[in-house]
């Protein structure tokens, strides 16, 4: 540790395990400078308060230390909550009163949920590092108090419409290279064979911000999945608590189409898969099945991965690709951006408030010093990769130019792909590691096809030249799938997009098939 004292974590044994963490593998910066200051001298704690509504304010006196302290001592708790467990106004989410301070062993007095204001020291102290959203939380934004409770509206060349947070609130989090680190807190749990490819390969050449803990490994990352969301559902409804509505989880899984806005009721199609269902329903249930998940963690991988090691969608991916407008530059399937998506934000606030449930049932407050530190680590660490990627690179790598390209597959395949499956099979992290349109060249999508191993489709390659029933993509649009005799652990025979009924015309798939009977050829330039 940088104090160079034997014992200087001491203070915090029985509480937090902050300094435990140093015996873990993951060596990011962001946990070195973290436990680093954490094992700063000992002084005593501040207290904060918290609106009415939601959870109590806890103190941070009585040896509850949170976040980066320094030699002032431990800083106060003081996170407030919406009713049904996501934090909620303008105070500190990760630890309130949380100014580093010099004096002799002073700390710092807690921050007001109500008023949002900045710590004050305590005798003897004085506040000597600048303002870090991470310890003091996002003030409101001031274009909180000109928003409605509406999200916008995206409107397709055919009808559909997505739905998408206000601007001033996508430009909130664009100024803070939201997307790209959300994107980049994806990719970095992929770099070492996670559970879907990674969108970019960039941030895997940062090797000491590759978690150990990668993607569908283990609890562990489970744990880390709920911790991120919380984050940052937490950090949007401080910067706008007048709308704090806006990052409101659905009250319940939307089992019927009149559970969801008008706009998406259209693409319900005929609903969720019975394996879909019968997930929902045990987290529903979530206080009468906690023998199911020993630890937050099991929750949380079971709702990120659950089902994918059989070829099915987790109920996560499924929300996430269910209302995808495949042409919106805010798809919900797209994880380059889906942070913008209204509906990104009713899943995984459900989510949260499932994950709240087990926790209230469990025992566990929301004063644990475990979640405390694991929230303050999970901002970090956003902050971390949104400074190691540049989002320059890959506006440039957007904006250049695709070859210029003919041939039957680019002419007539393609359109019918890139009008209803590229939503989710774009050219970033594409569902089942398959591009099917989006900023890709044609003859990358064949190659990505033409006699390659389908993910989910046991025995089968995506596309066999001259045989359309045994090319697994024309098995799966067409709602052949589920009697073509798929073989083995990984066999989805849902037909695709996932509606439940085939959705391309007779025409789309006669047009699909005849390229297939044709050889398959590659596009020319």
């Amino acid at each position: 540790m940088t104090t160079g004292r034997a014992g200087a974590c001491d203070h915090v044994n029985g509480h937090i395990s902050t300094c435990v963490r140093a015996a873990r593998a993951w060596s990011s910066w962001f946990v070195v400078l973290l436990l680093s200051a954490s094992c700063s001298s000992p002084g005593s704690a501040g207290s904060g308060s918290a609106a009415s509504g939601g959870y109590p304010a806890f103190a941070g006196g009585a040896g509850v230390p949170a976040g980066l302290v320094g030699a002032g001592g431990a800083a106060g708790l003081a996170p407030p909550v919406a009713t049904g467990g996501v934090p909620s106004g303008g105070a500190p989410p990760f630890g309130a009163g949380g100014a580093i301070v010099g004096g002799a062993g002073t700390g710092i007095g807690g921050v007001s949920a109500a008023a949002g204001g900045a710590p004050s020291a305590g005798a003897g102290g004085q506040v000597v590092r600048p303002p870090d959203h991470c310890m003091d939380g996002e003030p409101a934004d001031p274009s909180d108090a000109m928003l409605t409770s509406l999200p916008d509206e995206w409107k397709a060349t055919n009808g559909d419409i997505d739905l998408v947070l206000p601007k001033p609130v996508l430009g909130w989090m664009g100024a803070r290279l939201w997307e790209v680190s959300h994107d980049a807190w994806h990719n970095v749990r992929r770099c070492k064979g996670g559970g879907a490819p990674p969108t970019s390969t960039a941030i895997c050449a940062h090797k000491e911000l590759i978690p150990p803990d990668q993607e569908c490994s283990d609890a562990e990352d489970g744990y880390e999945f709920l911790v991120t969301h919380r984050h940052m559902i937490m950090t949007l409804r401080a910067a706008f608590p007048q709308h704090a509505d806006l990052f409101q989880g659905f009250p319940h899984f939307p089992f019927d189409a009149t559970d969801v806005p008008v706009q998406w009721q259209s693409r319900w199609g005929t609903g969720w898969s019975a394996q879909i269902q019968a997930t929902a329903r045990t987290l529903e249930a979530i206080e009468s099945n906690l023998s199911q998940f020993p630890t937050e963690g099991d929750l949380g991988k079971y709702i990120q991965c659950g089902g994918m090691a059989s070829g099915a969608s987790s109920i996560h991916g499924a929300l996430h690709f269910k209302w995808v407008v495949n042409s919106s530059p805010y798809s919900l399937g797209k994880q380059t951006v889906n942070i913008d998506n209204y509906m990104f934000w009713k899943l995984h606030g459900w989510i949260d408030e499932i994950w709240e449930r087990y926790r209230v049932a469990k025992g566990l407050t929301p004063d644990e010093p475990k979640l405390m530190e694991a929230m303050l680590v999970q901002c970090r660490e956003m902050q971390a990769l949104g400074n190691a990627v540049d989002p320059s690179a890959r506006a440039a790598a957007a904006n250049t130019p695709l070859p210029v390209e003919h041939g039957v597959f680019h002419e007539t395949v393609r359109p019918i792909l890139e009008r209803v499956c590229s939503g989710c099979h774009s050219e970033s992290s594409p569902e089942a590691n398959m591009s099917l349109g989006g900023h890709i060249s044609s003859a990358d999508v064949v190659k990505g096809l033409v006699n390659v191993q389908s993910a989910h489709g046991g025995q089968f390659l995506r596309i066999v030249p001259g045989d359309p029933d045994h090319s697994w993509l024309y098995l799966k649009i067409s709602g052949m799938a589920a009697t073509a005799g798929c073989t083995g652990t990984a066999c989805n025979n849902e037909v695709m997009p996932p509606t439940g009924q085939v959705t391309l015309s007779a025409a789309d798939l006669s047009t699909v098939r005849q390229w297939i009977q044709s050889g398959a050829p590659p596009p020319t330039q």
